[in-house]
């Protein structure tokens, strides 16, 4: 493959791993340090939004980075708002009903959505290789959210809601802004979406008189913060866009199935997160189930990076 080939495989699955692994801190920063699902995702969106504007400004200049604003406004802001706030919201309460591993394999049901909705609305059934990976997923959650045993629920209602909805989420989100990404590039419209959702989210919060942070938030869990905001957050982004330079979206989708690994593994050592047999057979259908979709569906007809970028920053 070469060195730089190489290069572009460790940066799709360090990137995947800090999005992994950000999910774990933000478990613990619900459980041990109190901090709200909500004021992280507002830090971490408005933070990392603001910094990848001012990276754009100095690298391309002020003009570039205004075309998403003045030209789609409203899309731009339905993006932000119906797509990456609620893609984030969504999510880290997943976690903070439940845990990172879980959380992060149930919105990994967002491919198979996508699936079912292009089939539905071209009217074609999809190839039988893409319905048995529809099938593995099905079965994989079935076995996340029960255990093996149907009579009742090894997953909570909140958790299971919540996860699917950061799935439904994803999938609006994967789908929705095609035409922005053709005008502006992925970078611009994530950093304005991550930024405009934030700030969004920051003024709600300000009005109902809540915190951000727990005004007694020590260093740990200051640090944990940074750690989500920047290296669960702003890192992984530019690192999987950078690999996607030299690998094509298939392989790299299949290398970003590191990401629920990194986040199972992070909460067995760190948190001490115990899953049933079943429950990890049902997370390695679900990771199958993708994997297997990554070979066969069809990809809508965008630029290579562009497209891979709107389906994977959801869960920046």
């Amino acid at each position: 493959m070469g060195s730089r080939g190489e290069w572009s495989v460790a940066a799709v699955v360090l990137g995947a791993v800090l999005w992994g692994l950000s999910g774990t801190a933000a478990r613990a920063l619900f459980a041990r340090h109190h901090v709200s699902p909500a004021g992280l995702v507002a830090v971490r969106m408005t933070v990392s939004g603001l910094i990848l504007l001012a990276s754009l400004v100095v690298r391309r200049g002020a003009r570039s980075v205004w075309g998403p604003v003045q030209g789609s406004f409203g899309a731009l802001l339905i993006f932000a708002l119906a797509g990456l706030l609620v893609v984030q919201y969504s999510y880290l309460l997943a976690i903070a009903a439940s845990n990172a591993a879980t959380a992060t394999l149930l919105q990994y049901l967002a491919p198979g959505i996508v699936v079912v909705y292009v089939a539905a609305k071209s009217r074609a059934l999809p190839p039988s290789s893409t319905v048995a990976a529809l099938l593995l997923t099905v079965l994989g959650t079935a076995l996340l959210v029960t255990g093996g045993s149907f009579t009742h629920l090894a997953l909570g209602p909140l958790a299971l809601a919540f996860g699917l909805l950061s799935a439904l989420a994803l999938a609006f989100y994967s789908l929705y802004p095609v035409a922005l990404l053709r005008m502006y590039g992925a970078l611009p419209v994530v950093a304005w979406g991550l930024f405009i959702g934030g700030l969004t989210l920051t003024a709600a919060l300000a009005a109902a008189g809540r915190p951000l942070l727990p005004d007694h938030l020590d260093g740990a869990g200051l640090a944990l913060v940074a750690f989500v905001t920047l290296f669960g957050t702003l890192a992984p982004f530019p690192l999987y866009l950078a690999g996607l330079n030299r690998l094509t979206p298939t392989f790299a989708t299949i290398l970003s199935a590191a990401e629920p690994l990194a986040a199972a593994v992070a909460s067995v050592v760190w948190l001490h997160l115990r899953l049933t047999p079943l429950e990890w057979a049902g997370g390695v259908g679900i990771a199958a189930g993708v994997l297997l979709m990554a070979g066969t569906a069809r990809r809508p007809p965008v630029p290579r990076a562009s497209g891979r970028a709107a389906s994977l920053s959801g869960r920046l």
